[in-house]
């Protein structure tokens, strides 16, 4: 494992969610709710969070198909986007269960969640993928 990699895998991955947060943030009331300062911690503790997945999921699908690059392997890049498609999912609908975050009226809601948190790691983690395996 290329750990210069990996760490550029979750930089990549946390910046990219933390503008992903802030922009989605306006779905969500408890954003509405707190303070600007509380909701930008929190905004970037979730990116941190965001940033580790990518990582770990990344790292489990190099594993498993002994490639570096998800991105060249379609299988690879597959299970990267099933993993954080299935875990966003079972995530998002316990935070609502706990009641962690309520959204707004605005939230597009697919299958019981919000599309956005929904989407987020699939897409932020191909995005991340793309920048460190081809622009950097």
């Amino acid at each position: 494992m290329d750990y210069i990699l990996l760490f550029q895998i979750f930089l990549i991955s946390f910046l990219l969610n933390l503008v992903w947060e802030v922009n989605h943030s306006a779905l969500y009331k408890t954003c509405y709710e707190l303070t600007f300062k509380k909701c930008m911690r929190l905004l970037t503790v979730m990116s941190i969070k965001d940033g580790f997945w990518i990582s770990l999921f990344y790292t489990i699908t190099v594993f498993v198909f002994d490639s570096a690059n998800p991105i060249l392997n379609i299988a690879q890049f597959v299970l990267f986007i099933i993993i954080s498609l299935g875990f966003s999912f079972i995530d998002e609908k316990i935070s609502i269960k706990k009641e962690r975050w309520k959204y707004t009226e605005e939230m597009p809601i697919i299958f019981g969640v919000g599309v956005s948190p929904f989407l987020e790691l699939a897409v932020t983690g191909a995005i991340a993928f793309f920048i460190v395996f081809y622009i950097f």
